[in-house]
């Protein structure tokens, strides 16, 4: 059979949802609800402790959500590649969370055990909830083939 002959059926269309999203939305609502938690436990001690909170808590979302992104636009590619990259957007966020302290280091605002914990908390819930979204997610690899198709 040459390619002129091939059927022009319906194609089958994976209904899977892309799974960088999935997992990032899975990590993010635990992580911002933990932040925020921490957050608000810091207000109750003083304004500043909670506004560092909220501060650490926020780099560690931006953060996250930065290499996230850019694995997202480098998933398609060579896996060596992919990995290569990938420790490159690591690196590249410990280098901006290091100038971010740097310039937080001036502030008289800025309470380090507060931010510390905020960053803290963001991490952790990001973590939990980037292991339960990976748990949850289903892999079509493997799948019977049967059902699969």
């Amino acid at each position: 059979m040459n390619m002129s002959q091939a059927e022009s059926g319906p194609q089958k269309v994976s209904r899977a949802p892309e799974p960088v999203l999935t997992l990032w939305l899975a990590a993010l609502v635990p992580a911002l609800v933990l932040g925020g938690l921490t957050s608000a436990g810091a207000f109750v001690v003083g304004r500043d402790e909670g506004i560092s909170a909220l501060a650490g808590s926020g780099l560690a979302l931006l953060a996250l959500t930065f290499t996230t992104m850019l694995h997202f636009q480098i998933r398609m590619t060579e896996p060596w590649l992919g990995m290569g990259l990938a420790f490159m957007t690591y690196s590249l966020v410990i280098g901006l969370m290091w100038a971010a302290f740097l310039v937080f280091d001036e502030t008289d605002w800025l309470v380090g055990p507060a931010a510390a914990a905020g960053l803290a908390a963001g991490l952790l819930g990001w973590i939990a909830g980037h292991m339960r979204g990976a748990l949850k997610l289903r892999e079509p690899l493997y799948d019977d083939r049967v059902e699969r198709d």
